[in-house]
């Protein structure tokens, strides 16, 4: 089982990957003509579609956001006395994150029937950032 302190570095190195690819759609949606996208053109077809906003905010804000957020708890979680509250904001984020990402998941295939390979890859990103908030807690029950 992999320590506390270790399960709070994975959550801050896997929000950092998730910024980065958050921060390189977020480029590539407001200055770039096209998306590069190693998969083809599933990049660019999903960011054409309506779905490429959530309540006219674009997906790649929100991702840099939630990424951000999770980062900066990762920091704050250092702090002794905010643990506990800070341990409930990392799952209910990663939770958030995990849910949004299976309807975008879902989108991507079944509505726009498309593949974003970025999206996809914040979508695993944000699944391994639960699992370490999960086993975090796992290892401070000592179950």
């Amino acid at each position: 089982m992999i320590s506390s302190n270790l399960s709070n570095r994975l959550i801050f190195i896997f929000s950092l990957f998730g910024l980065f690819v958050s921060s390189f759609l977020l480029y590539e949606y407001n200055f770039a003509s096209s998306v590069v996208c190693p998969t083809g053109a599933g990049c660019d077809i999903v960011r054409a579609s309506p779905y490429s906003s959530f309540l006219g905010i674009s997906i790649p804000i929100l991702g840099v956001i939630f990424y951000l957020g999770m980062a900066v708890l990762s920091v704050l979680y250092s702090q002794k006395s905010f643990q506990k509250i800070i341990f409930k904001l990392h799952l209910l984020g990663s939770l958030v994150g995990i849910g949004f990402g299976v309807y975008l998941t879902y989108l991507e295939i079944y509505v726009i029937r498309a593949i974003c390979f970025w999206c996809v890859a914040s979508f695993i990103i944000s699944m391994f950032i639960a699992l370490s908030v999960i086993f975090r807690r796992r290892n401070e029950n000592g179950n």
